[in-house]
């Protein structure tokens, strides 16, 4: 089955060497055409994965009608920002058999629709999925052993996408709640920029950080539930195992803003040491706005959109986030 992938930045490029791995012809766009020229050339992709050498199998490609004339399985690893733009420009010419699995974490703050809500309004005939789930590029491109959710309606195309995936250190488990499962992986993102926050300000207690992460769970799931997503989901590995490894992992993007913000740099600062501000940030905004409207409490997200705005400080988050959660639990 030949398999295509738009966007060939860190997921992207690990997600299709691990397919290309397993013995299938991987096409990848990619606008960047230097990354493009390596991949061909050396199989090698320094730019967003380096280290890691690339399976042969992996062909990359500056023309995204090859990626969708070609394969019968596309899947979308491009930020949630470029979604939109990068796809309008095909979608009139996708054959509606092409199966499409998002890999993109983010939110329409025009819209309010997820980037896996929008796939799904840009290609209302084809049949789509979500991919998602504690999965670091860095670690499962070298082997380390992975398991995600694979979420979508028909039990035929969960299979299908599945067999080209599974191995002996990378598993797919499935969901029926795409929704969830993807509003787990935009939701994590936000508060993995908080325990950057307390990294930044050598906060190592394994107490508070516990602490942190299970309030941080509660007000997930409160707001997924909100949302249209089933509470169990966030209890399983697109909801509390990503939102594990995303706030731990010293590879994750937006745990490192949160140690740069505690370092007292700006946002413009911020995206020029980092290139992009990571979706976490993009997220934020959003998510506040529709938590609004929908009349759910996240005070915790609050806080932290104070702190990247500068309202005040790393360490009033902190002294509010013991004294207002912590504080509060033992009344």
């Amino acid at each position: 089955m030949k398999t295509g992938f738009v966007g060939l930045g860190n997921m992207g490029t690990a997600m299709a060497d691990l397919i290309a791995s397993n013995g299938y012809k991987v096409t990848g766009w990619e606008y960047d055409g230097g990354v493009v020229e390596e991949i061909n050339r050396k199989h090698l992709n320094s730019k967003f994965l380096p280290g890691v050498e690339l399976n042969p199998n992996l062909a990359a490609t500056g023309d995204l009608n090859n990626v969708f004339e070609e394969c019968e399985v596309v899947f979308i690893a491009i930020p949630s920002v470029f979604i939109k733009k990068t796809l309008e420009s095909v979608k009139d010419r996708v054959n509606e058999k092409t199966i499409l699995v998002n890999l993109a974490k983010g939110l329409d703050k025009r819209t309010g629709l997820t980037s896996f809500q929008t796939i799904a309004s840009l290609f209302p005939g084809n049949r789509t999925m979500m991919l998602s789930g504690p999965s670091i590029a860095n670690e499962f491109s070298r082997k380390m052993p992975t398991v995600v959710v694979l979420a979508g309606r028909s039990r035929e195309d969960l299979f299908v996408v599945s067999r080209i995936l599974d191995n002996r250190y990378f598993r797919t488990r499935f969901s029926d709640d795409g929704i969830g499962v993807e509003l787990g992986g935009i939701l994590k993102n936000i508060y993995a920029i908080g325990l950057g926050m307390f990294d930044g300000k050598n906060i190592r207690s394994v107490n508070f950080r516990s602490a942190y992460l299970t309030i941080a769970l509660e007000e997930m799931t409160k707001t997924g539930i909100r949302l249209g997503a089933k509470k169990e989901t966030f209890f399983y590995l697109s909801g509390m195992g990503d939102l594990l490894a995303t706030s731990l992992s010293e590879h994750s993007h937006n745990r490192r803003m949160g140690e740069l913000l505690a370092r007292g740099l700006s946002l413009k600062e911020i995206k020029e040491q980092m290139g992009i501000l990571p979706e976490g940030y993009n997220a934020l905004q959003t998510v506040l706005y529709i938590a609004e409207k929908f009349h759910v409490s996240t005070p915790l997200s609050r806080s932290l959109w104070d702190v990247i705005n500068g309202r005040y400080e790393v360490e009033k988050f902190i002294y509010l986030f013991i004294k207002d959660f912590i504080e509060e639990e033992k009344l």
